[in-house]
């Protein structure tokens, strides 16, 4: 292949290999900013009337897609901060950035606009909203550049940027959202966060402390413990949340969703720690077809008992 060939192929494929430095398959996260808008839906609007709710849903929606573009920026500056090291990971290495395929300053300059994007669409739907959106990318900043390598710190940042999300979500449509939800998704975050840093010890072994710092701190005991707490606490919380939020019929039909929260849950616990222990926990989350079927069986049970009672 001559040179030029090679340049136009190589040009070619940098918006695809950009497209991956994104993180896309992580986008699902934000799926949380509905939460509010689906559990508060008795109090804000007639579920049979579709013109009181379509408008809050497209505002969610927009909301939802500020998030993707502000997460996606935070990746790619952390990608461009630890290419090197991500160079020497046995996985991380495969990312565009650290592979050479999507240049540091292309990265930057995406993340630039991405960020820019994000917040201004966000505050374009609520001040509100925005400030949190900004407030995350800030801890996010703050996170790539040192904040990440404290230990239980960098786990809890993790999961604030879930919270920040449910909050924001409930901010762009006015409504009041059940503190149970506020801990459920604490606890939910906290142990997906701890679950990704028990996986990054276990596959890296002594060598965990050269990729990063907070690392070597930790144990594959002391993570595991730390997994099972937030797998408790996510599953306990949740179920007292169908039965006690004032924004869930009264009749404690929303409990009929555990299941599916519960077997997701022990499922991705099962993968995490057997057949699938050596790949990354969200492409296991978000690529399992058990835990997806799940998922959709919890949204079709909960939209079922919100329009049924």
């Amino acid at each position: 292949m001559t040179a030029r060939a090679t340049a136009a192929t190589a040009g070619r494929m940098a918006p695809i290999a950009l497209l991956r430095a994104l993180r896309p398959y992580q986008w699902p996260k934000g799926i949380i900013v509905f939460a509010a808008f689906a559990f508060s839906a008795g109090d804000a609007w007639e579920l049979n009337d579709v013109s009181s709710w379509w408008p809050l849903w497209w505002r969610v929606a927009l909301l939802f897609g500020a998030w993707c573009l502000v997460s996606s920026a935070t990746y790619l500056l952390n990608d461009v901060r630890d290419r090197e090291a991500d160079s020497l990971h046995p996985r991380k290495r495969q990312r565009p950035v650290a592979s050479g395929e999507v240049a540091p300053r292309l990265a930057i300059a995406a993340a630039l606009l991405l960020a820019a994007g994000g917040i201004g669409g966000a505050m374009a739907l609520d001040p509100g909203a925005a400030v949190v959106l900004a407030g995350y990318l800030v801890t996010m900043v703050a996170y790539t550049f040192g904040l990440k390598h404290v230990a239980v710190l960098d786990i809890l940042i993790l999961s604030a940027g879930v919270v920040a999300r449910a909050a924001s979500g409930a901010l762009v449509i006015d409504v009041e959202i059940s503190p149970w939800l506020y801990i459920c998704s604490s606890f939910g975050s906290f142990f997906f966060a701890a679950s990704k840093r028990w996986a990054e010890v276990r596959e890296l072994g002594a060598d965990a402390a050269r990729h990063r710092a907070s690392l070597g701190l930790y144990s594959a005991e002391t993570l595991g413990q730390l997994v099972m707490t937030g797998a408790a606490g996510s599953l306990i919380s949740y179920a007292i949340y169908t039965i006690e939020s004032p924004h869930v019929p009264t009749n404690g039909a929303m409990a009929a969703t555990i299941p599916f929260v519960a077997f997701a849950m022990f499922r991705y616990l099962l993968l995490l720690n057997g057949p699938r222990r050596g790949e990354a926990p969200d492409r296991i989350l978000f690529t399992d077809p058990q835990i997806l079927a799940a998922v959709g069986g919890f949204s079709l049970t909960a939209m079922w008992v919100l329009l049924a009672t």
